[in-house]
């Protein structure tokens, strides 16, 4: 036996593995009588409402305890950080 036939047979008997799952469940699918079904339905009765604009209006924004942010040097933002002078408002990006 060489490796084109060794290849053949392992690809056959995986073809035929496959297909015995496939067809198996095939027939399990068209059985009828199948009471463990577990398909949940849900009704509810909405009415849609038209909301105005003026209804929704957003919130102003609340005031920040910082008025401002001068730059400082490195060395600096090392000795704030380690006193935990620093705020962290939002992720830093790198790219």
């Amino acid at each position: 036996m060489n490796w084109l036939h060794f290849c053949l047979w392992v690809c056959g008997i995986y073809m035929l593995y496959y297909l015995v799952i496939i067809l198996a469940d095939l027939a399990r699918a068209r059985s009828p009588t199948r009471p463990d079904t577990q398909e949940i339905y849900f009704s509810e009765d909405v009415k849609p409402e038209l909301l105005k604009a003026e209804d929704h209006a957003p919130a102003a924004k609340p005031q920040q305890s910082m008025i401002g942010s001068g730059g400082v040097s490195l060395k600096e933002a090392f000795g704030l950080a380690r006193k935990d002078m620093l705020v962290y408002t939002r992720a830093v990006s790198f790219g």
